[in-house]
């Protein structure tokens, strides 16, 4: 090789490295990536985020469908959370709150009747939901007063009704083709219970199983006559039983005995087997305002009848008690305010609108509205409860199940006349004392 042939070969050598030198270098490989020859593996998809839990206890029955109807619609605007709702039978669900409160699995919503609810928040199973109803108002103005503060417990709300009415002897429904065959007119809102007493004894007939009403004080809680004479049956502390203490809650007493043991215009509990409205057989009867729907479509057309509020009393007052159903949040609930936007959901007007298809008016004012736009006793139920003050006759210690068997084993047996009235208003007496005198449970 010459020394030309040197020089070009060094030059294209030199070159070669120089365009080496400034070639791009090779990316890193990633950790985890695969090698030479290996076959890569996909990455694993993120892990979906977990919804909320929540569990909502509905009141069991096809009257009760709109509570699930209302569930579903919350649900599906709620695709975060799974909503477990159950349907619990409204006779076992006392007994259900307080098991499973023991258990620490009590439903995160469920419904109460006013008849246990306090003794539920008494033991512990609710929350108290003031905060929320404060930063986030359901719409307060709109529900009826005294049902709200029948939902409070020392100053303190625990929980949002969803039904109130006027009572089980609330309203009178009268039979005009019964009646007008006598020539008797039939109790309106102005009847008092004298009159009432004297359409009853001309319209009664017991020879032919006909009988001018079915009154009676079925229940602890049915103090609408009680109140009509100007008392109640306990004292405002609920710590004094008051029927065979006080004058005119006796009188009370001794009216509703007297329709059966005097003047038998109310049948006995054996005439009484068999015996329905419905069938022409009263020529009045007792109802609530949550069977004025019901009534009608078992009535039909087989008689024409009218319905009036309870007639008033000695001491010139309709006596009504207020009864309640209600939702509230279970006091260990993990998702609180989820809970809180079902119950109000549970609670609203769209709620109070939608189950009057199925039951009756809610605790709104709303519901009574629309349900009065139909049938005016709404109207006038409504004016009733809101002009004449009332509550429940509720046990400073909430043993309103233990009074209430009491009275339901003692009292029937007076107003159906089975034993003499002093020996059995006092029997009566003595053993709802005894459970007024017991401690609040702890």
């Amino acid at each position: 090789m010459n020394r030309r042939e040197f020089l070009a070969m060094t030059a294209v050598l030199g070159m070669a490295a120089t365009l080496a030198a400034c070639a791009p270098k090779p990316a890193p490989k990633e950790e985890g990536a695969a090698k030479e020859g290996e076959v890569a593996t996909p990455e694993a998809p993120a892990p979906k985020e977990k919804k909320a839990s929540l569990s909502l206890a509905t009141y069991a029955g096809p009257r009760y469908n709109w509570q699930r109807t209302i569930a579903q619609e919350w649900q599906e605007e709620h695709p975060e959370v799974d909503l477990d709702v159950v349907e619990v039978p409204y006779g076992e669900m006392n007994k259900k709150q307080l098991a499973l409160l023991a258990t620490g699995n009590l439903w995160d919503v469920t419904y109460s009747g006013i008849k246990w609810y306090f003794y539920s928040v008494v033991k512990g199973c609710f929350a108290p939901i003031d905060e929320y109803v404060a930063s986030n108002d359901p719409g307060m103005d709109d529900f009826i007063p005294s049902a709200v503060d029948s939902c409070r417990w020392e100053d303190k709300l625990y929980g949002l009704p969803y039904l109130i009415h006027a009572g089980n002897v609330a309203l009178i429904a009268s039979n005009l083709d019964l009646l007008g065959e006598k020539g008797i007119e039939a109790p309106t809102d102005d009847t008092t219970f004298e009159e009432y007493l004297e359409i009853s004894k001309r319209a009664s007939d017991p020879e032919n199983r006909i009988f001018g009403t079915n009154y009676i004080a079925n229940n602890f809680y049915d103090i609408a006559p009680f109140m009509s004479f100007g008392s109640n049956v306990m004292d405002e502390e609920g710590k004094t039983f008051l029927v065979g203490l006080e004058a005119k809650a006796t009188a009370a007493a001794r009216w509703v005995t007297d329709l059966r043991a005097t003047h038998h215009v109310a049948p006995t509990r054996e005439e009484a087997e068999g015996l329905q409205f419905q069938a022409g057989l009263y020529a009045t009867t007792t109802m609530g305002s949550y069977y004025v729907e019901p009534l009608k479509i078992e009535v039909g057309d087989k008689f024409q009848y009218s319905v009036s509020l309870h007639p008033i009393g000695p001491a010139g007052i309709r006596g009504w008690q207020p009864f309640m159903e209600m939702y509230s949040i279970y006091s260990e609930c993990e998702n609180p305010d989820l809970a809180y936007d079902l119950v109000v959901a549970e609670t609203s007007k769209e709620a109070g609108i939608m189950q009057l298809d199925e039951l009756a008016p809610a605790g709104r004012k709303s519901s009574w509205d629309e349900a009065a736009s139909k049938d005016d006793i709404y109207k006038r139920v409504l004016e009733w409860m809101n002009d004449t003050p009332s509550k429940f006759p509720m046990p400073h210690n909430v043993r309103f199940a233990e009074v209430q068997d009491t009275w339901a084993n003692n009292a029937r047996d007076v107003f159906y006349g089975e034993v003499p009235f002093e020996e059995g208003i006092e029997n009566l007496r003595k053993r709802c004392q005894a459970v007024f005198d017991l401690p609040r449970p702890d």
